[in-house]
């Protein structure tokens, strides 16, 4: 009872707008983790809003305060969102795909309580890809890929079977809107026509993404993401882009360029006189060494071997852990 007249007070305070609490304290938990804030949820007209910077940071967003415009601004690799208080709809803009940058609009208004701003429990989490949930007096902000169709999906992609990690990674990344970027993108045509993918002998989590023959990309799997950390464009548009990327003959560079002293496995798709398909690998001094060629519309009677993700005998290598692990909370 007490809890109510303290929110009928809240009310007051902040323009007699919809406010009350709930029964019983309201928990979050971030990736399995119970985030430890000074401030509590609330329930604002049957919605739950959860205190920005607190969710925020602990899910790897950076949060600055506007005072004089009363507008918080989240960004976390490719999407900034501004919030003002009192308005009921944020700008997202999303540099990897500017396409879908736009007002979103939210069930309730952004409010300013105790000098603390809250937002709904679906829009940050959302914005940045997490998936969450509300019962129980609990908001679960899980990984991205706790929406997969089955528990063992994620632990799949992270540390399973080669080929079948590798061929989500391929069929997956093509999807600009779910692309993240911790650099500005280069300017690409898209949607690409074709796109080779280079993985290094034993791994899965960190690839080349070479699109037209143009523009590389080396995606990395960083805080529960595949993150763009570097990208050039090739020399000559007419050349070999992995020979250009072998001799380092690129240009127009964000972040630094990876070195990768390894084999790569190789696979390619083209959406145009096909589709088209071939597998292989490249050695340490850039040789490409095809072993599948796949043209069934155009080209069957030439098309021969077998596709593959991998390199024969090839075993990963790579450590990730899967179970979720803690959080520095601020």
């Amino acid at each position: 009872m007490k809890k109510v007249i303290a929110a009928f007070a809240v009310i007051g305070m902040i323009c007699c707008s919809s406010i009350a609490a709930a029964d019983e304290r309201i928990s979050i938990v971030v990736k399995n983790k119970q985030l430890q804030s000074d401030s509590d949820p609330i329930v604002v007209q049957g919605r739950v809003l959860l205190p920005l910077r607190a969710v925020s940071e602990s899910l790897g967003a950076s949060v600055e305060w506007n005072q004089r415009q009363k507008t918080a601004i989240v960004s976390k690799w490719s999407k900034i969102a501004s919030l003002t208080v009192g308005k009921k709809t944020a700008w997202v803009d999303n540099f990897a795909a500017p396409e879908l940058s736009a007002d979103t609009l939210l069930d309730v208004s952004v409010t300013l309580i105790n000098n603390r701003v809250y937002v709904p429990l679906r829009f940050i989490s959302e914005q940045l890809g997490y998936m969450v949930d509300y019962k129980n007096n609990t908001v679960s902000i899980r990984s991205p890929y706790a929406g997969l169709p089955n528990e063992n999906s994620r632990a799949q992609i992270l540390s399973g079977d080669l080929e079948r990690s590798r061929s989500y990674l391929v069929g997956n990344m093509s999807a600009y809107g779910l692309r993240n970027y911790e650099h500005r993108p280069l300017k690409t045509n898209q949607p690409a026509a074709s796109a080779a993918y280079l993985f290094p002998e034993g791994e899965a989590l960190r690839f080349f993404m070479i699109e037209n023959n143009s523009t590389i990309t080396f995606f990395e799997y960083k805080d529960d993401f595949f993150v763009a950390t570097w990208q050039a464009y090739v020399e000559d548009a007419e050349g070999s882009a992995i020979q250009q990327l072998f001799a380092d003959r690129l240009k127009g560079r964000t972040g630094h360029t990876p070195l990768i002293n390894k084999r790569f496995a190789y696979f390619y798709y083209q959406d145009y006189m096909g589709p088209i398909h071939r597998s292989g690998y490249i050695d340490t001094d850039g040789t490409y060494t095809e072993t599948a060629y796949d043209n069934i519309l155009y080209d069957a009677a030439n098309s021969y071997g077998t596709l593959s993700f991998v390199l024969p005998n090839e075993v990963r290598k790579e450590t990730v852990t899967v179970t979720q692990t803690s959080l520095k909370i601020p």
